[in-house]
């Protein structure tokens, strides 16, 4: 390289590094090449949502309902396990999620899950994984309630599937 076109490469570099910086760090997160996602329309389905709704509506204040949680933050794997062991209980609730969550407002404990069930749990592969969630549950003292999904929800009939739950759930005022 002559003397004369050494400054022209480097000049040319520098640009191009500054360019890649300013892309880089500059650019909305949508529009990177390096996270090719885009946001989701609506967190719930319109089944989901009713549900919610109704939901809310029949708590009136007495739990806190979180939607679409993950397994892993619900339960984990129980102490004495050997390392192979934990982590292949961990990663099977990974990539899974409940429904609903209803949990005690002061401390925010995990009072019940609930699933919706669609026509989706009727496919022999869901069918395993909701026996999985429903026995993992079980086995961390976590009660778990299923409910047909529907277009639409009854508030009594919704209060006297949850009332039950509510009354006994340890130190969850009824």
């Amino acid at each position: 390289m002559t003397s004369s076109a050494l400054p022209v490469f480097v000049a040319v570099l520098a640009l191009a590094v500054v360019a890649f910086l300013l892309r880089r760090h500059l650019l909305p997160p949508s529009r990177s090449l390096d996270a090719p996602y885009v946001r989701v329309p609506v967190l719930l389905s319109p089944a989901e949502r009713s549900f919610y709704g109704a939901l809310q509506q029949v708590l009136g204040g007495r739990c806190v309902v979180f939607a679409k949680v993950r397994l892993a933050d619900l339960i984990r794997p129980r102490p004495g396990l050997s390392r192979p062991a934990n982590r292949r209980a961990f990663n099977r609730t990974l990539g899974k999620h409940v429904d609903f969550v209803l949990c005690d407002p002061d401390r925010l404990r995990v009072v019940a899950v609930i699933e919706l069930d669609d026509r989706s749990h009727r496919w022999k592969h869901r069918a395993a994984r909701d026996q999985f969630v429903a026995s993992a549950l079980a086995a961390a003292g976590i009660p778990l309630l299923r409910i047909p999904a529907a277009a639409a929800y009854a508030p009594s009939e919704l209060r006297a599937r949850l009332d039950p739950w509510l009354r006994s759930s340890g130190d969850h005022p009824p």
